[in-house]
């Protein structure tokens, strides 16, 4: 690859993490299906835990998420009855060959669901593949530096 051709992968991956924010956002799950390679990997297993606090009383703990449809749903059913905003901070990205790259986005989030109140930040640690011709996640795990977890 020339340097002008991974300048402009970085930035459709850039531009794929905004689209992932603005889908879960939004909830438009469809765009959000525009996001994952179709046999991505979501590990959302660090997803609410304090590094220094521990996960907080009363959240359960998930395994990673396989296959599009099933990250889909997953994040349909976290957000069902939430607002969240989400942003994403400075990435760091790797193109590693034409097809394949990696990624570090710090970013941080904000969800309200019925009486609950969640405020983290941390970093998403990401592979990227392109699939017919566009960059999509295909591994994604969020790891946090901080959660503040309060009741409304």
């Amino acid at each position: 690859m020339t340097d002008v051709e991974k300048l402009l992968a970085i930035e459709e991956i850039r531009q794929l993490k905004a689209r992932y924010f603005r889908s879960i956002d939004t909830k438009d799950f469809d765009n959000l299906r525009t996001v994952f390679a179709p046999d991505a990997v979501f590990d959302f297993r660090e997803a609410l835990r304090d590094p220094v606090k521990g996960t907080p009383e009363g959240v359960a703990e998930h395994e990673p998420v396989a296959g599009l449809e099933e990250i889909v749903a997953y994040i349909r059913s976290a957000l069902t009855g939430a607002q969240s905003a989400h942003h994403g901070h400075t990435p760091e990205i790797e193109i590693l060959s034409d097809t394949e790259a990696r990624g570090i986005h710090p970013m941080e989030d904000t969800v309200m669901n019925g009486t609950l109140f969640f405020r983290g930040y941390g970093h998403y640690r990401e592979t990227y593949r392109k699939v017919n011709g566009h960059w999509r996640i295909q591994t994604s795990q969020l790891t946090r530096l901080i959660v503040r977890v309060e009741s409304l």
